[in-house]
């Protein structure tokens, strides 16, 4: 009789990840390296700031969690970016940064309080697997879409996403 794997609690955030980083990749690809200091509105990232901090932010927020907490001090600001091959470069190691942190964690320390502070007043507390799923992956893909309508405004034909898009169908 074959031997069944036990799943853990971290399994589907590890292949959430992996699906997720393709769809990424994919508006990352298309990248033009001559608007990276283009900026939608005066009080907007530039599109390099805005690429930066979406591919750096999962293993940021990873190693954020690695704690049981954490306090809040000065955020760094984002750097922009120079390249798409220093974009793409930063995604490939956060990417793995992060799995290497979400895919050590046992079901224990998934489930355990993670707290962030700020002058000892604690501003969130949740499951640390909860954390990552609201900031290291829906807070991803908030900026992912942020990203993607960068690139509708600089008239950067869209790849598909989760379907067509005006652009791109993946189904036709």
């Amino acid at each position: 009789m074959a031997e069944t794997k036990q799943m853990r609690i971290v399994d589907p955030i590890l292949m959430e990840m992996d699906q997720e980083a393709e769809i990424t990749k994919r508006l990352l690809d298309i990248i033009p390296e001559d608007k990276l200091s283009w900026r939608p509105h005066p009080k907007a990232k530039s599109l390099g700031e805005l690429a930066m901090h979406l591919v750096t932010s999962q293993g940021a927020v990873a190693e954020l969690a690695q704690p049981d907490s954490r306090e809040l001090g000065d955020l760094p600001t984002d750097v922009e970016a120079t390249s798409r091959a220093q974009i793409l470069e930063a995604f490939a190691e956060s990417l793995k940064k992060a799995k290497e942190i979400v895919g050590s964690t046992d079901d224990a320390r998934a489930m355990t309080e993670w707290k962030l502070t700020k002058e000892g007043k604690t501003l969130m507390a949740m499951p640390r697997i909860g954390f990552w799923r609201a900031i290291l992956l829906n807070h991803n893909y908030h900026h992912r879409g942020q990203l993607s309508t960068y690139l509708r405004e600089l008239d950067i034909p869209l790849p598909s996403i989760y379907g067509p898009s005006a652009d791109t169908n993946p189904f036709a």
